[in-house]
Parts: C-alpha cells; sequence; structure tokens
C-alpha cells in the first residue's frame, strides 16, 4: 500500500475518467490549510529557549481559523432557513429527509469546514432511504462544469463495517440520457488506500454503476464569495484565511506570549544567601539549595549588616492590556482580510451588549459579506432539496411532476425586535402604513390573527 494525493487515488479508482491535474494546489493550499484550521499550523512549535533549553516546544495557540470560520458559519447561517415547496407531498418528503438526516445540526459544521477549506459539497444518494452525505473540499474534485457551476465530480468518502476501514470513490456525471454514477471500493488501513474490493461488500444492492433517469446532478457545491487569486483554472473555491496566514501567525506569537507573561511573572523573591539551606540527595549524591518557607522558628544567623537579612519582592509587572491590545489590533487586521467590519471579532468583554440594530448598523462591511455568501448558502440548500425530491420520484415515494422551491433565511435572529416596534409606531403615527400591517410585523403573525388582535386590543379599549 502507498499513501496517495487524491487525484492519484481518484485516477486509480477511475482509470478511463479525465481528472485535472490539481495535485499541487490540493496539497499546498487545501491541505496547508486544512492543517491551519485543525491547529496544527506550521509554526505550532518552536525552539526552547534557555540555558537548559533543548529541543521544542508547541505554542499555545489562539485558534485564530477556528474562530473566524465559525463566526463567518454563524453569520450566514444564524437562523433556519425557510423552504418552501409547490406541492405539498414533496413538501413533507424534504421536512422527513432533513430530519431524519440532522440537516439542521450538522449544516453549521458543514458552513464552518467550508469556509476553512474554500468549499464543501452536499450529496444526495438512494441507500434503502434517501441520505444527504457532507463532502469536505478536500474529499470533492470537480471534472465538469458550465458557467461557473460544477455539474460533474468525484466524491471520496470513508467508512467502518465491522471494524475495518473502507474508501468509496463515487463519480457522478451526464451522458446524453440522464445522470450515471460510477463506484470503486477499496480497503483502507492508517489513511493508506488498500486493494480495490467488490461494493456490494460494504452496501449490499449497490452495483458499480447507476443510472438515473433525471437531468441534474445530485449535489450541490458550495463556495465561499471571493475570487481564488491563487490559481485561475480551478474550479474550487478559496479559505476565507488562505491569504491571513501572516496576521494567524502574528496571533499565535502573541497569544503565546500572553501565556508565557503569566508564567515568566510569577512572583519572584530575593533572599540572602544566608537564609539558603543546601541538602544532599543520598542516592545521586547531587546537592540542591532551597528556601525553607514553612520555617516559622527563631534562627541565629551570622551578619554584620541588617540589610544582608532583608528579603525583597522583585515580581515583574505583567503586561496584560498592552498584549490584550496586540491581539485585538491583530483581529482587527484579520477582519479587514477576510472582510468584515473593525470589531467583529474581538479579544475583549468590555465592550458591552449592543443591540441586533446596533451591530447591524456599525458593521457594513460584514453585513455585505454575510448577504454574499447566504445567496450562495440558499443556492445550496436549494439545489439539495431539489435533489430530494428527484430521488423521492425516483423511488417512488412521491409522484412525478415539476419541482418548484424557494428557500429564504429569516432574518428575524439577526434584527432587534425594538427597532421593528419603534419604526412600525412612527409608521402609524405619521399615517404611512396601515395598523393591520404593523401588528402583522411586530407580532410576525398572518392576517386574520392581526385582525383579531385588533378587535381584542378595541374591546379593551372600551372597558
Amino acid at each position: 500500500m502507498m499513501r496517495l494525493g487524491i487525484i492519484s487515488e481518484a485516477q486509480r479508482a477511475f482509470p478511463q475518467a479525465k481528472i485535472p491535474h490539481e495535485e499541487e494546489y490540493y496539497r499546498t493550499v487545501i491541505a496547508a490549510c486544512a492543517d491551519i484550521y485543525k491547529g496544527e499550523p506550521p509554526w505550532a512549535y518552536v525552539k526552547r529557549s534557555g540555558l537548559y533549553g533543548k529541543g521544542e516546544r508547541r505554542m499555545s495557540m489562539l485558534g485564530g481559523a477556528k474562530v473566524l470560520c465559525d463566526s463567518l458559519a454563524a453569520l450566514t447561517f444564524s437562523s433556519q432557513a425557510d423552504i418552501y415547496c409547490a406541492d405539498h407531498r414533496q413538501q413533507e418528503l424534504v421536512e422527513r429527509v432533513l430530519q431524519d438526516n440532522g440537516f439542521w445540526e450538522n449544516i453549521p459544521s458543514f458552513f464552518s469546514r467550508a469556509y476553512a477549506l474554500g468549499g464543501g459539497a452536499l450529496k444526495v444518494f438512494i441507500d434503502g432511504d434517501i441520505g444527504i452525505d457532507y463532502i469536505s473540499a478536500d474529499s470533492f474534485i470537480p471534472v465538469g462544469g458550465f458557467c461557473g457551476s460544477i455539474k460533474e465530480g468525484i466524491f471520496r468518502s470513508r467508512f467502518y463495517k465491522g471494524g475495518e476501514a473502507f474508501t468509496l470513490f463515487e463519480r457522478q456525471g451526464a451522458d446524453g440520457s440522464g445522470i450515471f454514477t460510477d463506484r470503486a471500493l477499496f480497503s483502507s488501513r492508517d489513511g493508506y488506500l488498500g486493494e480495490q474490493i467488490p461494493v456490494e461488500t460494504m452496501f449490499d444492492g449497490l452495483s458499480e454503476h447507476s443510472e438515473y433517469d433525471i437531468c441534474e446532478p445530485l449535489f450541490g457545491y458550495f463556495r465561499p464569495a471571493g475570487a481564488n487569486n491563487l490559481s485561475d483554472e480551478t474550479m474550487l473555491g478559496l479559505s476565507c484565511f488562505a491569504n491571513c496566514t501572516d496576521t494567524l501567525k502574528a496571533l499565535d506569537i502573541a497569544f503565546d506570549s500572553f501565556s508565557r507573561e503569566f508564567v515568566l511573572g510569577r512572583k519572584r523573591i530575593i533572599v540572602p544567601s544566608s537564609c539558603i539551606r543546601t541538602v544532599v540527595d543520598p542516592d545521586t549524591g547531587r546537592i540542591s539549595r532551597y528556601f525553607d518557607t514553612d520555617d516559622e522558628v527563631y534562627q541565629a544567623l551570622k551578619c554584620d549588616e541588617e540589610k544582608d537579612l532583608k528579603i525583597s519582592d522583585n515580581t515583574c509587572e505583567l503586561r496584560v492590556s498592552e498584549h490584550v491590545d496586540a491581539i485585538n489590533a491583530l483581529l482587527d487586521i484579520l477582519c479587514f482580510q477576510t472582510g468584515l467590519s473593525s470589531g467583529t471579532l474581538s479579544f475583549s468583554t468590555s465592550g458591552g451588549l449592543k443591540t441586533a440594530a446596533e451591530v447591524k448598523s456599525m458593521e457594513t462591511r460584514t453585513e455585505i459579506t454575510m448577504q454574499q455568501n447566504r445567496c450562495l448558502a440558499a443556492e445550496l440548500i436549494e439545489s439539495t432539496v431539489k435533489s430530494i425530491i428527484r430521488c423521492g420520484m425516483l423511488c417512488g415515494d412521491i409522484p412525478k411532476g415539476d419541482i418548484s422551491v424557494r428557500v429564504a433565511f429569516s432574518d428575524r435572529q439577526t434584527v432587534d425586535k425594538g427597532e421593528i416596534i419603534d419604526q412600525n409606531v412612527r409608521l402609524v403615527s405619521a399615517g404611512l402604513k396601515s395598523r393591520l400591517s404593523a401588528v402583522m410585523a411586530v407580532l410576525d403573525c398572518s392576517e386574520e390573527d392581526a385582525l383579531a388582535e385588533i378587535e381584542r386590543i378595541k374591546k379593551e379599549e372600551k372597558v
């Protein structure tokens, strides 16, 4: 067995397929970003210092890449998306499949890793029931596309059965009659690709080649907003921190210095040499010198001057505020480099609590970046929902027919409720909005419920 890159592994799985030669991009960009995201950057270890320092030590890591990706994922997917299907049977199928696959629980982690690696794919498959597979950018190869949209790809997935590890490669593409899927299964151990074995070993009833009478692929790809300036030829996206590694390194250096400040700045006292005792190790004969802090009895010490017996405090002052200011300055630089407003990432908790409306008004760049990525995320979810409906039609769970899907993100979690109330009160008072529309906006209810609420208010006013 030999360790190969994903391009070489895919070429071994599908010798006849035409696969882009992008092994260098996967190794130098995607793999490097994955190491930084996992907390194993190239600068993680530094040489030990001091008289007896030998070898290396691991720095205290701030984990700025993970915090950044989680924050972007939270901004993009701050609330559950609303999915609307024209057919109620399609709506029920989609809700059931998403619930069974834990979609809303897994999608924030998917987006966080997609921001870290530059993209990710959601693949819908049929294995007795309809399932969703979450594919990272390091396990996906775009093979064909049109106008920037990826239509064909190769997926790599790892599974375990009976204590053994398996690696499955799937190639999904289109021919003249519909969509096809080729599969190749390998045994694997410790990341090495082993021998190819029949697909039925892992999946009962699943063949190495399948054809589907549909016109669209059963997967969707998400890439973060922004151009890939490291490669003009690839269809893959770029990690949100691929151009910020110097800032992430500086953050870890500053945080390591901050943590070591408490080690080097521990309380130190200077005592006269006459107060130092010695003890001999009976096994090694080594003499150790120490100051007995528990000694509370009188001692007769020989000295000429009183100052020779004085114990003085030589503790250094901790530079806490300087380190916090430096880290916050670097975080502001990181925000600037990733399209976020200054202060979106902060190392200090002294800023106080702000309402969502204040944050939204202050963070213009963050809002723009969030909306750009939300549009791309909505397209991904819409593509996934359509794939679920197509699979449901293939399985016979729902009748065949037209597919009409709309995905919308709710802003209820990013808009301050008090601001909504004040705005509607002012509009009604100025005669620019009806009371019915204002009640519907404030209570987030239907017209029928709003009319009933207005009638109750009128009755209470009479009382």
